[in-house]
Protein backbone atom coordinates (compact mmCIF):
# COMPACT_ATOMS: atom_id res chain seq x y z
CA UNK A 1 0.00 0.00 0.00
CA UNK A 2 1.47 3.34 -0.99
CA UNK A 3 1.36 5.93 1.23
CA UNK A 4 1.91 9.88 -0.12
CA UNK A 5 4.40 11.64 2.66
CA UNK A 6 5.36 15.29 1.35
CA UNK A 7 4.62 17.49 -1.12
CA UNK A 8 7.45 20.28 -1.68
CA UNK A 9 4.92 23.15 -4.06
CA UNK A 10 6.02 26.10 -6.12
CA UNK A 11 5.63 29.88 -4.93
CA UNK A 12 2.50 29.92 -7.47
CA UNK A 13 1.03 26.87 -6.04
CA UNK A 14 0.64 25.73 -9.54
CA UNK A 15 3.64 22.50 -9.73
CA UNK A 16 5.20 20.39 -6.93
CA UNK A 17 7.23 17.39 -6.00
CA UNK A 18 5.26 14.67 -4.52
CA UNK A 19 6.60 11.75 -2.39
CA UNK A 20 5.41 8.71 -1.73
CA UNK A 21 6.68 5.78 0.10
CA UNK A 22 5.47 1.78 -0.78
CA UNK A 23 6.12 -1.06 0.98
CA UNK A 24 7.71 -3.00 -1.95
CA UNK A 25 9.80 -0.36 -3.85
CA UNK A 26 10.47 3.01 -1.23
CA UNK A 27 10.49 6.11 -2.01
CA UNK A 28 9.35 7.80 -5.31
CA UNK A 29 9.09 11.46 -6.37
CA UNK A 30 6.40 12.15 -8.56
CA UNK A 31 6.24 15.60 -10.73
CA UNK A 32 2.72 16.96 -10.26
CA UNK A 33 0.68 19.78 -11.70
CA UNK A 34 -2.06 21.25 -8.66
CA UNK A 35 -5.35 21.56 -10.00
CA UNK A 36 -6.53 24.19 -7.20
CA UNK A 37 -5.18 25.56 -3.72
CA UNK A 38 -5.29 22.42 -2.34
CA UNK A 39 -2.23 20.25 -2.38
CA UNK A 40 -4.59 17.05 -2.46
CA UNK A 41 -5.87 18.03 -5.60
CA UNK A 42 -3.09 17.25 -8.41
CA UNK A 43 -2.08 15.75 -11.40
CA UNK A 44 0.97 13.28 -11.70
CA UNK A 45 2.66 14.80 -14.76
CA UNK A 46 2.86 12.48 -17.98
CA UNK A 47 3.23 9.70 -15.40
CA UNK A 48 6.25 10.39 -14.86
CA UNK A 49 8.59 9.19 -11.49
CA UNK A 50 12.02 9.53 -9.95
CA UNK A 51 14.13 7.86 -7.67
CA UNK A 52 15.12 11.06 -5.58
CA UNK A 53 13.88 14.27 -5.03
CA UNK A 54 16.95 16.13 -7.00
CA UNK A 55 15.73 13.81 -9.78
CA UNK A 56 12.26 15.12 -9.72
CA UNK A 57 13.27 18.75 -9.72
CA UNK A 58 15.51 18.60 -12.19
CA UNK A 59 12.58 18.13 -14.60
CA UNK A 60 11.30 21.18 -14.37
CA UNK A 61 14.56 22.65 -15.12
CA UNK A 62 14.91 21.50 -18.78
CA UNK A 63 14.74 24.02 -20.98
CA UNK A 64 11.91 22.97 -23.38
CA UNK A 65 9.83 21.89 -20.60
CA UNK A 66 6.25 23.68 -20.48
CA UNK A 67 6.00 23.64 -16.63
CA UNK A 68 8.13 26.10 -15.35
CA UNK A 69 9.18 26.47 -11.67
CA UNK A 70 10.70 29.77 -10.64
CA UNK A 71 11.62 30.01 -7.06
CA UNK A 72 12.12 27.34 -4.57
CA UNK A 73 9.86 24.83 -3.53
CA UNK A 74 8.25 25.08 -0.20
CA UNK A 75 7.71 21.26 1.66
CA UNK A 76 4.38 20.47 3.01
CA UNK A 77 3.74 17.68 5.63
CA UNK A 78 0.82 15.86 4.92
CA UNK A 79 -1.07 13.39 7.02
CA UNK A 80 -1.32 9.91 5.69
CA UNK A 81 -5.54 9.33 6.29
CA UNK A 82 -6.22 12.09 4.04
CA UNK A 83 -7.25 10.62 0.62
CA UNK A 84 -5.46 12.04 -2.47
CA UNK A 85 -6.75 12.55 -5.12
CA UNK A 86 -4.59 11.90 -8.30
CA UNK A 87 -4.72 10.57 -12.23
Amino acid sequence: MEKTKTIWVDPNKKYGILKIEDEVFGASFHPIEINSSDPWKYTIINNLWYTTYNGARQYFRVKTNPHVVTGRMVKIQLVDEKPSVHT
